[in-house]
């Protein structure tokens, strides 16, 4: 067995993460380091491959034979998100705490599993000012986690889109694991329909949110909550036409914005 280890920036670390899994990593343990660096280390049956990985400065060792699927389990525990949600791991037994919604985070090669910031403001956001019986729309779907969490706190009907096809499989995978209705399909907006949902969520970045404003306005009714912008944000430059900045989140450098159609007080 060996490991490859690297250090990047928090914001890098997601991507940086699905490659390692995509080369084949059977296991990934994460740790913060000073700085606001991420040490990600992981592990591999054969000698893995460092090139692509060479801007990290890889560290490549011989690890002895140790249970990795124990360790790799180890480094996900359970944990408190917002007010209400608490996020474990299928494999975990720990009790949800009172008044906490018990959301299941699938560790994989999608986006989106809870840990990052920018994804945790999006559960924040969704629990402050999604209704009770109201349609939603995940734009960058990932892991398909806000789809379930809108689920959890009563959304009537939930469709996801992403680019990625793979991210679709694994959200679809992992949607219907956890028992949660939606409807989830690879491709751009312009499959929703006008007005066809009450609250649009997307955790994707910040160029991607510029160029997807016209679309925002179009496909949501009432309320808009776009997250994964590093450092503070203004609302402008993101606002969708016609819809005013409510609130704006932030967690360390990573800020999500709320906002709602002028016409809807």
């Amino acid at each position: 067995m060996y490991s490859l280890t690297v250090e990047c920036s928090e914001e890098r670390a997601e991507i940086l993460a699905a490659d390692l899994w995509e080369a084949g990593a059977c296991g990934i343990q994460e740790d913060a380091v000073p700085v606001a660096l991420v040490r990600l280390r992981a592990f591999f049956e054969e000698r893995p491959d460092a090139g692509h990985f060479a801007e990290y400065a890889p560290l490549i060792e011989v690890v002895e034979e140790t249970d990795w699927e124990s360790e790799f389990r180890e480094s996900w525990p359970a944990m408190e998100v917002g007010r209400r949600f608490y996020l474990v791991t299928p494999w975990d037994s720990s009790e949800t705490p009172p008044g906490r919604i018990r959301l299941t985070i699938h560790p994989g090669m999608a986006f989106g599993t809870g840990r990052h910031q920018a994804t945790q403001l999006a559960l924040e956001a969704l629990e402050t000012h999604l209704r009770t019986g109201e349609d939603v729309a995940d734009i960058g779907t990932g892991t398909g986690i806000l789809l379930a969490a809108a689920h959890h706190l009563g959304a009537r009907r939930m469709a996801g889109c992403d680019l990625d096809v793979d991210s679709v499989f694994v959200a679809r995978e992992n949607l219907a694991a956890d028992q949660v209705p939606a409807a989830l399909f690879a491709g751009s907006t312009r499959a929703l329909a006008p007005r066809s949902v009450d609250v649009l969520v997307a955790n994707i970045n910040p160029e991607t949110h510029r160029s997807l404003r016209t679309e925002y306005a179009r496909i949501a009714r009432r309320a808009v909550i776009l997250s994964g912008m590093a450092g503070r944000t203004e609302a402008a430059g993101f606002a969708p036409p016609g819809f005013r900045l409510t609130e704006t989140l932030t967690q360390d450098e990573w800020t999500c914005l709320v906002l709602s159609r002028d016409e809807l007080s």
